[in-house]
């Protein structure tokens, strides 16, 4: 594990189960990093949304999910792509180029 801090038996327990199903193990170590070691691995998940180059490149990727949505809300009014992922990013956390929900 990258920057491996002292983990539980139960948190070691909990990536392995992860990585076994499937998870990215990059991804769950960045997860851990965040300060999931902290709280139950069972949030990885719902928080988990993939792996970006950047903010802006995570907030185009949001938009383009969100296509085919009816609303006036965010991003809808950004023009500024950097605006937008500053924004976005008051919900999201990134580790190593992962990014999560703030569960």
């Amino acid at each position: 594990m990258k920057n491996e801090k002292k983990l539980t038996e139960e948190t070691k327990t909990a990536r392995q189960e992860l990585i076994d199903g499937g998870a990215d193990e990059e991804a769950v170590d960045a997860y851990i990093a965040l300060g999931a070691e902290d709280r139950d691995l069972s949030g990885f998940e719902e928080a988990y949304r993939g792996k970006y180059t950047s903010d802006v490149e995570f907030a185009q990727q949001y938009h383009a999910d969100l296509k085919g949505e009816e609303t006036q809300n965010w991003p809808y009014t950004c023009i500024d792509w950097e605006w937008a992922a500053r924004e976005l990013m008051m919900d999201y956390s990134e580790q190593d180029g992962h990014y999560f929900l703030n569960l």
